[in-house]
């Protein structure tokens, strides 16, 4: 079940440079695409989504 657990642990890090590179970099450079964040935050839920339906697969 190790594996299930490191698999998890990398879909919530997906999510959380995803929506580093999409959401907060918007803010931070001089350009703002309503896109970027759009897809960022989505890109970001589902990665979130994958990692707790994975962790479900682990505790079964």
């Amino acid at each position: 079940m190790k594996k299930y657990e490191n698999l998890a642990k990398a879909m919530y890090d997906i999510g959380k440079y995803a929506f580093t590179a999409l959401v907060v970099g918007q803010f931070v450079s001089g350009k703002f695409s309503w896109l970027f964040l759009v897809v960022g935050l989505l890109f970001t839920v589902v990665m979130f989504w994958i990692a707790v339906k994975i962790e479900e697969v682990k505790e079964a």
